[in-house]
């Protein structure tokens, strides 16, 4: 019986190095196993996948056989290395930037035109970028910087006299009357100037304060169409100011015919058609109803000739200004 636990002990002593020893080799794999990982590299136009077990960014890298100038770059697809992490590289490239009136070539390997912009410190609020800041950086690229200000200021201003017409059934339509002149009144205006590196590319209104209110103008516009004659009340579509003169019936033809082919008389006048077409009844003031039936080598836009029976009445008409209604 001694013997036999003398045997046991024995084996347990031999025994517990051994497990001890394959339980280290069994952590070392699994430590091994786990800390081990995948990385993908795209440099230079490729992609390059390295099993590694560093955790620094710069020793994957370098295991890969991938070296960094002094200008290059390296973002990681997440926070810290772990397998399946993607590590871009991205090579230095020249730039040309133009900055508060000065132009430099710079060589740089960010990403996008504004992460370029945040390390040179340029502020993002206050400055637009061309291209914009999304845009990524290509070799020889020109990016312009431009710092946006704005002032805001006063101005004194004319604010416009508004019309004001009232229909008056006194006068004659067509007959405007000036009743109360009008007068511009003055409003001061905020304006926003906005400058691109100093130079001024717009301007808005952002308030403005009466300082003098304007004065209307009242005009009052005729209604009337209608105008007394020997006939009685005729209504008129339309009144013309002319030159008028006298005439006899054989002063245009010796036959007295006119150019409508009826006979001259009074009451028959000569106008330019293209201002009262042939064939219009008219109300001459001074003369009466007549007819518009002849023309005249010297009656041309706002003229019109009078017909008379006599001589002493043509001499006694003469040329004078006359008022000819148009009637319907």
């Amino acid at each position: 019986m001694r013997n036999n636990e003398l045997y046991k002990l024995i084996f347990r002593k031999k025994l517990l190095p051994l497990i001890l020893a394959i339980f280290i080799v069994l952590l070392v794999a699994t430590g091994f196993m786990f800390a081990n990982k995948k990385v993908h590299i795209t440099a230079d136009g490729a992609t390059v996948i390295v099993s590694t077990l560093h955790n620094k960014p710069e020793d994957v890298l370098a295991q890969a056989g991938i070296k960094l100038g002094s200008m290059d770059e390296y973002r990681l697809s997440t926070t810290k290395l772990v397998d399946g992490t993607v590590i871009s590289v991205q090579r230095a490239v020249p730039v040309t930037v133009t900055y508060q009136g000065k132009t430099q070539v710079l060589t740089t390997g960010k990403l996008t035109v504004g992460e370029l912009a945040e390390s040179l410190g340029v502020a993002t609020v206050g400055s637009k970028l061309i291209p914009n800041g999304q845009t990524k950086i290509e070799p020889d690229m020109h990016i312009q910087v431009i710092m946006l200000t704005d002032q805001v200021v006063e101005r004194e201003v004319a604010e416009p006299f508004r019309i004001i017409r009232r229909p008056d059934s006194t006068l004659e339509k067509g007959v405007e009357k000036v009743v109360e002149e009008g007068q511009d009144g003055i409003k001061t205006i905020m304006v926003r100037l906005n400058f691109a590196d100093g130079v001024e590319v717009s301007a808005e209104q952002i308030g403005e304060t009466i300082k003098e209110a304007p004065k209307a103008q009242i005009i009052d516009v005729g209604t009337r169409d209608t105008v007394e004659t020997s006939r009685g009340s005729m209504r008129f579509s339309r009144v013309e100011m002319m030159e008028a003169s006298a005439y006899l019936p054989t002063d245009g033809s010796s036959e007295g015919i006119t150019a409508t082919g009826i006979s001259a008389r009074h009451g028959i006048v000569a106008v330019d058609p293209g201002v009262i077409p042939l064939g219009t009844k008219v109300y001459v003031q001074d003369y009466g109803v007549a007819l518009a039936a002849d023309v005249g080598g010297a009656i041309v836009g706002h003229r019109i000739d009078l017909c008379m029976e006599n001589y002493s009445d043509a001499i006694r008409f003469g040329r004078r200004s006359v008022k000819v209604y148009v009637l319907d």
